[in-house]
C-alpha cells in the first residue's frame, strides 16, 4: 500500500529532518530511526495538532493524542493513513471501535450507550475467533518469513511481557493481532516480537502491510 506524504515536488529531495527525506515520492527514513516516531511526525506536519478530528475542538496545552483509526486491536497500523489528531476524550472514548460503530455510539442516547457497548464486546470476540484483522481490503498480505530482513540484537532479552502476551494471543486465536509492516525492500518496521515468535515455533507464512511508498536507508 501507498502512505500519504505531506506535499512535495514530484521530483528532488524534500527534508523532514536529519532522520527522514522524501526523494521522488519515497520516504527514506535512516536506521535506526523508530518508525512510530517518524510517522507521528508526518502526522502531525500533515494533519496538525491542534484540532480535535472528532469533535473539532480546539487541543490546548500540547494535549494531543492520535487516534487509530482502524483500531490497534484488531491490526490498525500505525501510519499516517490511519491517525487521527484527537483529543484526549474523544480518543478514550472510541477506545477500540471502528469509525462507524464511533458514530453510532455518538448517536445514541446516554442511557443507550452502556448497553451499545456491551454488544460490541461480543462483536469483537466473535472477530478474534473467526476474523484477522479489521481494515480495508487490499492492506494485508501474505509473505514468506525467510524473505523478511531485520536486524537483531544478540544482547536483547526480546521475551518480555509483549512476548508473552504476543505468545499468549497466537495460542488462543490461533492468528496475530497485528500484521507486521514491511518497506518496499522487505526490511521490517513494525512487528519485532511478533516475526520472533514465529521464527522460534516455525511460522512459515505472515501477514504483513507493505508499505510501497517507504524505504530503509543505512
Amino acid at each position: 500500500m501507498i502512505i500519504d506524504l505531506p506535499k512535495c515536488e514530484t521530483k528532488g529531495i524534500t527534508i523532514i529532518n536529519e532522520f527522514m527525506i522524501i526523494e521522488d515520492q519515497i520516504l527514506k527514513i535512516k536506521f535506526p530511526y523508530s518508525f512510530k516516531r517518524a510517522m507521528y511526525t508526518l502526522v502531525y506536519i500533515m494533519k496538525g495538532k491542534h484540532k480535535c478530528f472528532y469533535c473539532s475542538k480546539d487541543i490546548l496545552n500540547g494535549k494531543v493524542t492520535l487516534d487509530h483509526i482502524f483500531p490497534q486491536d484488531f491490526g490498525g497500523p500505525t501510519i499516517p493513513n490511519n491517525l487521527q489528531p484527537s483529543c484526549y476524550k474523544c480518543n478514550n472514548e472510541k477506545s477500540n471501535m471502528t469509525p462507524d460503530q464511533y458514530q453510532k455510539f455518538l448517536s445514541l442516547p446516554n442511557m443507550q450507550r452502556k448497553e451499545y457497548l456491551k454488544d460490541l464486546q461480543c462483536i469483537f470476540e466473535f472477530i478474534r475467533k473467526w476474523s484477522d484483522f479489521v481494515l480495508p481490503e487490499g492492506w494485508v498480505q501474505e509473505q514468506q518469513i525467510s524473505n523478511i530482513i531485520t536486524s537483531i540484537s544478540l544482547s536483547e532479552d526480546y521475551k518480555n511481557r509483549k512476548y508473552t502476551s504476543i505468545k499468549e494471543f497466537y495460542k488462543k486465536y490461533n492468528h496475530f493481532q497485528h500484521p507486521l509492516i514491511i518497506d518496499r525492500k522487505n526490511f521490517l518496521l513494525d512487528g519485532f516480537l511478533q516475526l520472533m515468535y514465529a521464527k522460534n515455533y516455525n511460522i512459515e507464512i505472515l501477514p504483513v502491510i507493505i508499505l510501497e511508498n517507504v524505504e530503509v536507508v543505512f
